[in-house]
């Protein structure tokens, strides 16, 4: 691993990490929280534990226990206020440890709080920029005032990629082509949010670029030298501790093992070393599986065992045609039991930022 070059882009981040923060990385300061995180992870079996690192679009039995650590919310999902706050609260009033109750929360065509009064237009991230700085911590405030209302208390946002061209930038979806410029309005829409008690989680690490093609339908691998990578990870580490997670890409990159960045521990451990969390990509694509030779299970395992702490997938984790992800990572610390302390360190990293929301 090189362990020294992810050292030297870290040791490059120090102007950005001195940048005004929400606080989400964990100090000394947090002695009472840890010791109520040790408290919860104790109080876990080896499979709540588990459940701790997996997101799924809710279970589609609605009245037992949930068993998952967060939630996804997609689709018709994000219909009306009224439905929204119902499926919010049974969810909540059904699981063991709090949830996270995540979104998609960006403006523009993919507007999905469009039916929450003041937030029928909120722009894209490319219009957003000519708000400037000010402008833009306040489309954050509003949009995690919504938010907040409807008890979704995570945004898989902001979007960090840089790009002059291709898919992110025709989108509106990226902040512009800047890493410096693009980390600052991603960590002034994360104050924003964080107003609210909304953990921001930036995206996609270590950057999609001006890529043209979409890996939710294709696997993409890119020819990008390292020093390239890291220019555009610049955006990420500019935020800082604003943000409090990374969603990986499903990119591979040619200088990281041309395997999506979702497999690499290399981009995930570089990830940890900021503190953040770390997200993937949704897990059911179908382009994922051409990494893997087609086989689903083996992404779910390498994407736990790259190190990602919260494994994604927009399938109901008890849909009957979906893959038993729990399952899958469970198998695995059966046969080595050493990854027990692997599971509980991701479980931990959760927990510390549930705490830092209240949640437990």
């Amino acid at each position: 691993m090189r362990r020294r070059s992810l050292l030297k882009l870290a040791a490059a981040a120090g102007a950005g990490l001195a940048l005004p923060r929400t606080g989400w990385a964990w100090t000394e300061e947090d002695a009472e929280r840890e010791a109520r995180v040790d408290a919860v992870l104790q109080s876990l079996t080896l499979d709540q534990k588990i459940s701790q690192l997996m997101m799924s679009y809710p279970p589609l039995d609605k009245t037992g226990p949930v068993e998952i650590g967060s939630a996804i919310l997609v689709g018709n999902l994000l219909k009306s206020e009224q439905a929204v706050l119902d499926r919010v609260r049974s969810l909540q009033s059904r699981a063991k440890v709090p949830l996270f109750i995540a979104a998609d929360v960006e403006g523009g065509a993919l507007n999905k709080l469009s039916f929450l009064p003041g937030l029928e237009t909120v722009p894209s991230n490319r219009e957003m920029v000519a708000d400037g700085l000010d402008g833009i911590r306040e489309w954050g405030r509003k949009v995690g005032a919504g938010m907040k209302h409807l008890g979704i208390n995570m945004a898989l946002a902001p979007v960090l990629d840089i790009a002059s061209s291709g898919m992110m930038f025709e989108s509106g979806r990226s902040f512009g082509a800047d890493p410096e410029k693009v980390g600052s309005y991603g960590g002034a829409y994360s104050e924003g949010l964080a107003e609210s008690g909304i953990v921001a989680v930036g995206k996609h690490w270590p950057g999609y670029g001006a890529l043209e093609a979409n890996t939710d339908h294709h696997l993409v691998v890119t020819e990008r030298s390292e020093t390239e990578v890291q220019r555009q990870a610049q955006a990420f580490v500019q935020c800082g501790d604003r943000i409090a997670g990374v969603m990986l890409a499903n990119v591979g990159y040619s200088s990281y093992g041309a395997t999506p960045a979702i497999l690499s521990s290399e981009l995930v451990e570089l990830a940890h070393t900021y503190g953040w969390l770390t997200i993937t990509d949704d897990l059911a694509i179908d382009a994922l599986a051409e990494a893997t030779g087609g086989d689903k299970e083996e992404v779910v395992r390498r994407a736990f065992l790259a190190g990602n702490d919260i494994l994604l997938t927009t399938a109901p984790i008890d849909w009957d045609q979906a893959l038993d992800y729990r399952g899958v990572v469970k198998a695995l610390v059966v046969q080595k039991p050493e990854l027990v302390e692997r599971v509980e360190a991701s479980a931990r990293r959760v927990l510390r930022v549930k705490a830092r929301i209240g949640l437990i």
